[in-house]
């Protein structure tokens, strides 16, 4: 199996993942591994998934009518 050496970790950044590895009951590189297939999970792995997670949101996104925008915009604010 692959490895990965990290060098020049902040102190900070060490002393949290050790609090996350023992509040998660987890080795210290268990827990860096959880974290990194986390951060990897957030990204598409392709261009049609990210192409249908921008559909998805859009799909959540109100309604607007540009006709009344433009308008508004023509009119000045009210």
């Amino acid at each position: 199996m692959p490895s990965i050496t990290i060098k020049d970790v902040p102190p900070t950044l060490h002393e949290g993942l050790k609090k996350s590895a023992a509040h998660n009951r987890r080795s210290l590189q268990n827990e860096i591994i959880v974290c990194l297939e986390r951060a990897i999970e957030q990204f598409p792995a392709s261009k049609s998934e990210l192409l249908e997670a921008a559909s998805a949101l859009r799909d959540k996104l109100p309604w607007v009518d540009h006709d009344l925008v433009d308008q508004y915009r023509r009119a000045g604010r009210p």
